[in-house]
């Protein structure tokens, strides 16, 4: 699995603020999308040069957002049995309560069945 990466276009509007700026919004989202993975399965690497998910599918507020260290953020979003059901997911973004991206990462395509539940955890790194 591929490590998350903060998007650049997340790091412009921090460096904008830094410089007296609009406030930045809070995380606040969970996007989930099948566009993550290549035709052999494989995950695409994730592009700090997104401005959104290859394919988004579901948006959810967060379950939790928590500051593990000084230097990362960790969002926790949800997918329940009865959401998005057959989809492959292999991507996940972390959103502003703007509708920002924030940062997102790939990985190998997880095929959602009508009795699972997934819980995806994104890190990101600052």
């Amino acid at each position: 699995m591929a490590e998350a990466v903060v998007a650049n276009i997340y790091r412009r509007r921090i460096a904008a603020r830094m410089a007296g700026g609009a406030n930045i919004a809070p995380i606040a989202f969970m996007a989930f999308g099948d566009g993550g993975h290549n035709a052999d399965l494989t995950p695409k690497a994730p592009s700090a040069n997104a401005t959104s998910l290859n394919n988004e599918i579901l948006r959810k507020p967060l379950a939790a957002i928590t500051q593990e260290d000084l230097y990362s953020v960790t969002g926790k979003g949800a997918i329940e049995a009865n959401e998005v059901v057959g989809a492959g997911i292999s991507e996940a973004a972390l959103i502003d309560a703007n509708g920002n991206l924030v940062g997102l990462k790939t990985f190998a395509p997880k095929f959602k069945e009508n009795d699972e539940r997934y819980e995806i955890s994104i890190k990101l790194r600052f």
